[in-house]
């Protein structure tokens, strides 16, 4: 895989939703195979049909659901720590009630556009994992947080495209968005489409990041941002589930 370059920082126009950008992703298709293949593979979950009595599980890149907003809207879930899981904070205030697809329920604790996140706070019916769906038939593992280089292979989860891959082109990146600028973003050429913000970032089984936005889509390939996730994790004492 070719090195790419370290651009300057300068500041970028983001929306916080994400839209149209020509360009594919470069090897996006080989990369998949790739990262995929560096992660620890388990098989995937049981369905849950009803009649599956297991308590239900925290996976990163699985769909939740804020039952507070007017329209029940949809959000991925994004890095999973050991009292729940860390998402976008456009998809919750502190206190909204949200669940998961099979049944888990939690309580938003905070919502931060500052840090980029907000934190819920499982209910004990919904189990922290270190699992990541990676939308292939089988589920990756979180091996930790160690930060990849530029230049390194990443890839990225989401409840709307699923799982895709690109490569990390620069860091430090100063960007605009409505509510005013965001520092020390990652820029990345992996693609994402609204809904897959607040979701995960890995390299070679190690989250990254939180996916902020960016330009463009899945059909054409975009450019698309993530938030490093150390440092959110270091502000408010959070342990991720790691396996």
């Amino acid at each position: 895989m070719p090195h790419i370059p370290l651009t300057p920082t300068r500041t970028r126009p983001l929306e916080r939703t994400l839209h149209a950008l020509r360009g594919a992703c470069v090897g996006a298709a080989a990369l998949a195979a790739v990262s995929t293949a560096a992660l620890l593979a388990v098989p995937a979950p049981a369905s849950a049909d009803g009649a599956d009595t297991q308590q239900a599980e925290i996976v990163a890149g699985d769909p939740f659901y804020n039952d507070s907003a007017p329209t029940g809207r949809r959000c991925t879930i994004g890095a999973v720590v050991t009292v729940g899981f860390l998402a976008d904070p456009s998809c919750g205030s502190a206190g909204d009630r949200v669940r998961g697809r099979d049944g888990g329920t939690g309580t938003v604790a905070w919502s931060s556009e500052a840090s980029g996140a907000l934190l819920v706070e499982a209910d004990d019916n919904w189990r922290p994992t270190p699992y990541i769906n990676t939308y292939g038939g089988a589920r990756g593992t979180v091996r930790g947080t160690n930060e990849a280089p530029v230049g390194a292979a990443v890839c990225r989860t989401g409840s709307t495209t699923g799982w895709h891959c690109g490569v990390i082109q620069a860091k430090n990146q100063t960007i605009t968005t409505p509510d005013g600028h965001v520092y020390n973003a990652t820029r990345t050429n992996v693609c994402a489409e609204p809904g897959d913000q607040g979701g995960a970032f890995y390299s070679n089984g190690h989250l990254q990041g939180l996916t902020l936005g960016g330009s463009g889509n899945c059909s054409s390939g975009g450019t698309t941002f993530f938030l490093p996730i150390n440092p959110i994790l270091s502000r408010y004492g959070l342990t991720p589930v790691t396996g």
